[in-house]
């Protein structure tokens, strides 16, 4: 009976958190301001980041959270108000036409997916993957002993982005 209340809370918590995610994802692609389009899409990085750590994968989750939701947003964010990007301008017939398409082509979509998640728990012999103990810790290990070089260059890359930014902005702001 213990088993299968925790399975239930489990199925429910992850149900909730995905279909969270599609919302923040929905409002991500629909806001007209970029700014409010990047802190949905954080709030959309954190749901993924709950389904990872549902999962059992608490190395992705913790990834998910410091990378993505973390310093790629906080650069996107920058990036976008150091370009005075105000509300998006509404499209034209285009953006009519794919609003037109977009509705039933959604609707395919998530018949194609249903079919396919309801006939794969008719699947024999699949199992459940076990990372084996000490995962993340000799993944934290290749990564700063092994893999320190291409890590610190991947952190002045991003640092070269940001100054880029700062550069590309200030130069328009002269330019006007």
């Amino acid at each position: 009976m213990a088993g299968e209340a925790a399975s239930w809370i489990y199925a429910v918590s992850f149900y909730a958190i995905a279909f969270f995610a599609v919302i923040s994802a929905l409002v991500v692609i629909s806001a007209r301001n970029p700014v409010i389009s990047a802190v949905w899409l954080v709030v959309c990085f954190i749901s993924v980041a709950g389904i990872y750590a549902l999962l059992k994968a608490p190395l992705l989750a913790m990834i998910q959270i410091l990378v993505y939701a973390g310093a790629i947003m906080v650069l996107f964010v920058m990036i976008m108000m150091l370009m005075d990007i105000g509300r998006l301008p509404s499209g034209g017939k285009a953006q009519r036409v794919l609003r037109i398409f977009s509705a039933p082509i959604g609707a395919l979509i998530l018949l194609i997916l249903s079919v396919v998640a309801s006939q794969g728990s008719r699947l024999k012999g699949a199992s459940w993957a076990q990372a084996p103990d000490g995962v993340t810790e000799s993944i934290g290990k290749l990564l700063f002993t092994k893999y320190m070089l291409p890590f610190e260059a991947l952190t002045l890359l991003l640092l070269a982005a940001v100054v880029a930014a700062v550069y590309l902005a200030r130069r328009r702001e002269a330019d006007k």
